[in-house]
């Protein structure tokens, strides 16, 4: 997560330019598919921030050659100079104050916690009946199915394509039954067409333009197309108000999210413009699209946003999932690492790619499952499944010339291993959830560096932090046989390895770095000690009805025999939580002076208390031997 030497290693400056970027470099210091300039200096001892509020194309060079003074120099082709400093002094403080300044996200719905499950393309309405069947069938846990751009009539948004997806509402009906919901694929490209409304009702109105006033259009999926002026707020509610159901004929409550994808924007075969928009086009108020190219792709997820809102008459909160993003994107929409590959790499660079974008407020990150282009081979297909379980977001997603890859179609060895990871993930979704809730409050990522938490554990980029109370250390090695896990904190620090399925428990001391065996089944997790985390025990195969189940608290005390910790939960699907106070935060303590106990209380929120706990595990560290469990009494608070 370092940024490297640019100036004496005699490499490119970083480039923050959002092009389509498929099969990325990784590594590299040229442009991929989103640009957030802010760069955080940070050491033992302190962190300070710089922030160019800028959406022209930049580059930025990095030099260490003055140890003591590592600088940044940045080079802008536009736009205005708006710069932004931040002094910490902690890593902490510097994040917050970038987030507070930017953005924050709405609590998310809760089944977008879930798993999502995608390819490129499920060209059949019975296609996507077939796996999501097939999805329950084999007991593989799934929130929603996702439709890439087949789904619609020539590659018109706002459509549906009459043969294959000939009924869309009993479509919906059916996934409703299922308790699944639907995602559809909309692109800001608009294809050239006298009898496509939508095209028609923004020509010589609403698209990008050429300085002499006419339409600009490019080639993308649907062939010629023209590309709607995001910096418009006419053009902006002219695209919004097509997601309301009466416009978007066939879709209903079901199609429950909307993916904003090809938005950096893409343009086909003009690779003198590095197949995007060329810098001279005029934007709304006569702005050069050379100035805000970086912020197309965040103004499109603002009107999408604004669209489901409106469609929804305010009563949900939205999922969008946007390929392109700038800084402020995280107030509108979920990010993924874009189209990567089907190698070790591209996994082993997932969780930098998603820690760094909690670290600038973008914390509903995720990468497809698996890689999107090429077939993995199925032990990467399955340490990926078991990687992705501690990323905000988590879909399994594929090109449309690899093989089919649901995990069904898998022999029973690697099914096992793949339904294993799922339904590690949704034992843990309250984890998530809350994890949330506090970053809507205070601004702290979902999943951080150790360095957030550890300022001296700087350079370990495949170990994350879920909040403070999750160490996640998959295994990212080809053939690995073994995993070194770097446990952080002092002496003082302990960390209990969480084994859910056999209930087998060990605990390790903080500061020190221990070996462990991992066969293909093993994906080492560990529990802090003084954390108390609280998991579902009913496997359902989405979450719906997951807030009505049986919990299981499990409290691993520290050396002095305390844990704590905080469960959050509201109706997962309203505003409510904002605007009325309806949610409910509890606050957890396990305490062995004077005498054993555990105590939990709502401490905020007017949402009568809806959790129901099955059990307590109790983990404390022995002085020899195996850790032996401890049942204790539940004393509900007053």
């Amino acid at each position: 997560m370092t940024l490297r030497e640019t100036v004496e290693a005699d490499s490119d400056p970083y480039r923050l330019k959002n092009v389509d970027a498929g099969q990325y470099q990784t590594n590299s210091t040229k442009s991929l598919y989103g640009a957030v300039p802010v760069i955080y200096g940070h050491s033992k001892k302190s962190t300070s921030g710089i922030f160019l509020h800028n959406a022209a194309q930049q580059w930025v060079d990095i030099t260490y050659k003055e140890k003591l003074k590592p600088s940044a120099r940045f080079i802008v082709e536009g736009g205005t100079l708006d710069l932004f400093l931040f002094f910490g002094p902690s890593f902490k403080d510097v994040v917050r104050q970038y987030v507070d300044l930017t953005g924050r996200m709405h609590m998310p719905q809760l089944w977008t916690l879930g798993y999502h499950q995608c390819r490129y393309s499920y060209l059949t309405q019975d296609d996507v009946k077939e796996v999501v069947t097939k999805m329950e069938e084999y007991d593989f846990p799934m929130d929603a199915i996702w439709l890439d751009i087949d789904y619609t009539d020539g590659k018109k948004y706002f459509t549906w394509n009459p043969q294959n997806y000939s009924d869309p509402v009993g479509l919906q009906k059916y996934l409703a039954s299922m308790n699944k919901r639907l995602i559809t694929i909309i692109d800001p490209h608009i294809k050239v067409d006298s009898d496509y409304p939508v095209y028609v009702g923004g020509q010589g109105k609403y698209f990008v333009k050429w300085e002499n006033g006419s339409d600009f259009q490019g080639d993308c999926w649907p062939g010629l197309s023209s590309y709607i002026d995001f910096l418009s707020p006419e053009a902006r509610a002219y695209f919004a108000n097509w997601y309301r159901y009466d416009k978007f004929n066939g879709s209903t409550e079901t199609l429950a999210g909307i993916w904003n994808d090809m938005n950096e924007p893409s343009v086909f075969n003009v690779p003198q413009w590095e197949n995007t928009f060329p810098p001279e086009l005029v934007h709304y108020g006569n702005v050069r699209h050379r100035d805000i190219h970086n912020m197309y792709g965040f103004l499109q997820t603002k009107a999408t946003h604004e669209g489901l809102l409106a469609r929804d008459k305010h009563l949900k909160r939205p999922f969008i999932l946007t390929r392109s993003y700038f800084a402020g994107s995280q107030r509108y929409a979920a990010m993924w690492t874009g189209d990567n590959t089907g190698d070790w790499p591209y996994l082993q660079v997932t969780y930098s790619e998603c820690v760094l974008s909690n670290l600038v407020g973008h914390v509903f990150c995720g990468a497809d499952v698996g890689g999107f282009f090429w077939d993995p081979e199925p032990e990467l297909l399955q340490r990926w499944y078991q990687a992705g379980v501690w990323l905000p977001f988590y879909r399994g997603h594929a090109n449309a010339d690899t093989k089919r890859r649901e995990p069904y179609l898998f022999p029973d060895d690697v099914q096992t291993v793949v339904r294993n990871a799922l339904k590690t993930r949704y034992k843990h979704l309250l984890v998530f959830y809350t994890l949330f809730y506090q970053h809507v409050t205070n601004g702290d990522p979902v999943v951080r560096p150790l360095f957030y938490e550890y300022p001296d554990m700087i350079d370990i980029d495949d170990h994350i932090l879920i909040g403070t109370d999750i160490l996640a250390t998959p295994v990212m090695e080809k053939g690995a046989k073994t995993k070194t896990v770097h446990f952080p904190g002092n002496e003082d620090t302990f960390w209990y390895r969480a084994d859910l399925c056999t209930g087998n428990w060990t605990v390790h001391r903080g500061g020190t770095n221990e070996t462990f065996n991992v066969d293909i089944q093993n994906s080492p997790y560990f529990y802090r000690a003084g954390s108390i985390v609280v998991v579902t025990n009913k496997q359902r195969t989405s979450t719906e009805g997951l807030l009505d189940d049986h919990f299981t608290i499990y409290a691993n005390a520290d050396p002095k025999g305390y844990a704590t910790g905080f469960l959050y939960s509201d109706d997962g699907v309203s505003f409510d939580y904002q605007d009325k106070d309806y949610f409910c935060l509890l606050e957890m303590k396990y305490y062995t002076h004077p005498v054993y106990g555990f105590h939990y209380e709502q401490v905020k929120g007017n949402m009568e208390l809806n959790f129901s706990f099955k059990e307590i595990v109790v983990h404390e560290i022995p002085e020899s031997g195996n850790i032996a469990p401890i049942s204790i009494e539940v004393v509900p608070g007053k």
